[in-house]
């Protein structure tokens, strides 16, 4: 599983790479979805889509490195998510990448981990489809040029327990509206 998610910032570079202008990405279906309020406990990086590969990458090294998904109290389950939040604009600007999971309660936060509480919100829900992360990529450029108004409030990316980028590589892509 380390294998699996030190991969994750190294393969997430096409994703920044500017598309040729007019080059149109597919559409993606969606679907949306109501979401309560959610607690994130996790380590986070200030970046931008520009320099985030490197900063993504020694998060999820160090997550893993260190054992950090068991040092998370009050874990609803071992479902890792990836945390957007804290945008200075839109996709283009600075924004705080949390790797994380949910948890039932902010208490306790250990020392070097934040804590993030999500309000309700509605989302735009994208599942990947593929291989990965070629679907993840893909996801993320249909989601850049998506049809409706984003809030740049709190996005995430849903990594179950069983994700395996070989033989189950969905991913859940949360998009606030």
């Amino acid at each position: 599983m380390l294998k699996i998610f030190l991969l994750a910032g190294l393969l997430m570079s096409p994703m920044i790479e500017a598309q040729t202008p007019g080059e149109k990405t597919p559409v993606m279906d969606y679907k949306t979805e109501k979401q309560g309020k959610k607690f994130f406990i996790g380590i986070e990086v200030r970046t931008n889509n520009q320099e985030c590969v490197p900063h993504m990458q020694k998060l999820w090294e160090r997550f893993y490195t260190e054992g950090l998904l068991e040092k998370i109290p009050h874990k609803v389950n071992n479902t890792i998510y990836a945390v957007y939040t804290d945008y200075e604009g839109d996709f283009t600007k600075p924004y705080t990448y949390i790797l994380s999971c949910e948890v039932s309660s902010l208490k306790d936060i250990p020392e070097g981990f934040v804590g993030k509480e999500v309000p309700a919100a509605s989302y735009a829900v994208y599942t990947t489809q593929g291989h990965y992360p070629q679907g993840l990529v893909a996801a993320w450029q249909a989601i850049w040029q998506c049809p409706f108004k984003r809030a740049y409030t709190t996005d995430f990316e849903v990594y179950r327990p069983d994700f395996n980028p070989q033989s189950n590589p969905e991913v859940k892509i949360y998009i606030a509206l």
